[in-house]
């Protein structure tokens, strides 16, 4: 339905945007949007928030999702997936005019910052900023204990843009991310600072004569302090960054799923062993420790453990990393910490065998 949620480090203690536990309603803090600047008509190029009037196509590989989508002559594909070796996501939105007009568009990103583990209990500490360096827009949470430092980021190539942090004036009063107050204007107001509802929202206005097509790209991420954050912004400006990062989740996957392969009268177990059950249980169990139903973050001393066996062929290395991760936990006595969240290892001890 569309990007659901963000986090760095530790899926429960330091969530870029919000995490949502309803699977009926879906909802998010991550959203993007199309108008027609002609007409005023908008829509999102994802099924949520604001559904379009035609269907949608969805597509999940490994590392990368990509939600495809016509709306009145204006085609988009919006392209998922984070960078491996950086704290990166991008969102790639490539937008093609099929109609025999010249279109007048705009696209707009949002982001409802946490910087935390609830955006209620965070969200009046959060300070954003426009960087006078990169453009981007930043955002802090000084009172998180463990990440008072860490400088979230969004931004996008395009330099004719306008911004706001205020969550308040983009949705509006009762207001919602399927109908925002933001829509209804020709553009944002700049507004950044302290004491607001924090948000991060760009809008890029554009022009595409028939047949032409254009690329914006959106990147949300977190780097250590601001000095990390603005140089993880100038490291990947521009599409062929974008590019060259999603060709290396397409080598590592590939590279990593590759180094076995099961061939059974099944097709559809063919199809899991060789590829999603392995992803699923690096992705999701190994790195991320959050899934649909819980975002812990934490490591459980059993539960990774039991975890890595499933990858003790394709990425032994970090088999062994995990083994001596896990060994660092026991204590003299015998038994282990049960869970701990990194980084700083605050967990519990139960003496469970």
């Amino acid at each position: 339905s569309g990007s659901a949620y963000t986090w760095s480090e530790n899926a429960h203690e330091f969530r870029l945007t919000p995490w949502e536990n309803d699977p009926v309603s879906d909802a998010s803090g991550e959203a993007f949007y199309l108008r027609d600047e002609e007409r005023g008509h908008f829509w999102s190029p994802t099924p949520l928030p604001c559904r379009g009037t035609t269907p949608y196509v969805t597509r999940h590989g490994f590392g990368y999702s990509v939600f495809e989508h016509t709306e009145r002559g204006i085609r988009s594909e919006l392209w998922v997936y984070v960078a491996l070796d950086a704290a990166i996501k991008f969102a790639v939105l490539k937008v093609q005019n099929v109609s025999s007009r010249l279109r007048r568009l705009s696209a707009t990103g949002y982001v409802a910052w946490v910087l935390g583990d609830l955006r209620p209990k965070s969200s009046m500490h959060v300070i954003t900023e426009i960087d006078p360096n990169s453009g981007a827009l930043f955002a802090r949470n000084p009172y998180n204990t463990e990440f008072s430092d860490r400088t979230a980021f969004f931004d996008v190539d395009d330099t004719t843009r306008t911004v706001t942090g205020n969550r308040t004036e983009f949705l509006g009063r009762n207001g919602s991310l399927r109908r925002p107050a933001a829509m209804m204007r020709t553009r944002l107001s700049g507004k950044v600072g302290v004491a607001l509802d924090p948000c991060a929202a760009i809008q890029v206005s554009f022009d595409l004569a028939a047949g032409q097509e254009r690329e914006i790209v959106f990147r949300l991420g977190a780097g250590r302090d601001a000095d990390d954050a603005g140089n993880l912004v100038d490291r990947f400006r521009g599409s062929t960054a974008a590019r060259e990062a999603l060709n290396g989740v397409w080598q590592h996957w590939a590279h990593t799923l590759g180094a076995i392969s099961v061939e059974t009268p099944d097709p559809a177990f063919n199809v899991m062993a060789n590829g999603w059950l392995l992803y699923q249980a690096l992705a999701c169990r190994l790195w991320a420790r959050s899934a649909s139903y819980q975002s812990g973050g934490a490591f459980g001393f059993r539960d990774q453990l039991q975890d890595v066996m499933a990858i003790i062929h394709a990425r032994p290395h970090l088999v062994r990393d995990h083994l001596l991760l896990c060994a660092a936990r026991q204590f003299p006595e015998g038994d282990v910490q049960h869970w701990w969240h990194p980084p700083a290892g605050r967990g519990v001890r139960t003496h469970c065998s």
